[in-house]
């Protein structure tokens, strides 16, 4: 998927996320990314345009609506296949590679979206920021619906503690002779040489 130019400006907002997001294609592969997550990063780019000019333009319509509620899904009887690419998702993982690079197309990403109708958009309909919000994590753009607030921290059970044995305690193995053994026999062995003589 290519973001070929259109043959006419339609307004400023979309054509500054293209040039954006073109530049971002474009500096991908000197960044050194694994070939795969890079591929996926690169469509993903050019999905992420569409879907925003689209949004965009029903917004200035009036035609855009909520996003419907998520419907439960029942639970497959199959174990769900592992996706072939994983993506990190950590906050700024693409920031190592890119460095100065990927801040600015940070920077202007963020500039972009201050901007009063993407703004409005962005505040009233969230499936929008949920389209954006993978790429804003990459480029470590932090904004209130990009970070995701950390879990609680698990109650962690006590532990019981074992009862270690006594080391005068230890049970030793049969054939080992120690020296209270020894004094042990010594004593049975005058005892009944005092009953026989007795």
């Amino acid at each position: 998927m290519h973001l070929e130019p259109p043959p006419f400006v339609t307004d400023r907002i979309t054509e500054n996320l293209r040039l954006i997001l073109l530049g971002l294609r474009t500096a991908l592969a000197m960044w050194r990314l694994d070939p795969p997550v890079g591929v996926v990063l690169y469509t993903r780019c050019g999905k992420i345009f569409l879907k925003i000019k689209r949004m965009l333009a029903r917004y200035r319509a009036g035609t855009l609506r909520h996003g419907t509620p998520r419907t439960v899904v029942t639970p497959r009887t199959q174990a769900p296949r592992k996706p072939a690419v994983v993506m990190p998702r950590r906050f700024g993982w693409l920031l190592p590679s890119g460095k100065h690079d990927a801040v600015c197309f940070g920077g202007q990403v963020q500039h972009l979206l201050q901007e009063p109708e993407m703004a409005a958009m962005l505040a009233e309909y969230p499936q929008s920021r949920r389209v954006l919000r993978p790429l804003l994590r990459a480029l470590g753009v932090e904004l209130p619906w990009t970070v995701t607030q950390p879990r609680p921290p698990r109650p962690r059970k006590p532990r019981t503690p074992r009862a270690k044995p006594e080391p005068y305690k230890i049970p030793l193995p049969r054939g080992v002779i120690t020296w209270a053994r020894r004094e042990k026999a010594l004593e049975n062995a005058k005892r009944r040489r005092r009953e026989v003589t007795l």
